[in-house]
């Protein structure tokens, strides 16, 4: 179920729409951390190019946690062929 969720993001007060409040509010601070730290680092910088920084660098961390996924479910595939493969050697062969 959808509710109203009051955050504050990027200093600004507003009003989100989400199923879950919690993920929510975890996003909303996820998203702050990393705009504050772009603060820290790059001062000169306008609100436009640190929110823009900020979703490019939120953007890279979520392709890199895909292709780590990817990575390992493909680890996992090839290391389960390998076990199946076994047993099946092992279910072929006679007693001794």
């Amino acid at each position: 179920m959808t509710k109203s969720i009051r955050v504050t993001l990027g200093g600004k007060d507003l009003t989100l729409r989400g199923d879950n409040e919690e993920t929510v509010k975890k996003s909303v601070r996820e998203v702050n951390l990393q705009l504050q730290s772009l603060q820290q680092a790059a001062k000169d910088q306008g609100a436009q190019t640190l929110s823009l920084l900020t979703a490019l660098n939120l953007a890279e961390r979520c392709i890199q946690a895909e292709e780590g996924r990817a990575a390992d479910i493909a680890y996992l595939t090839t290391e389960l062929g390998k076990m199946t493969e076994l047993l099946e050697r092992a279910w072929h062969q006679p007693l001794t």
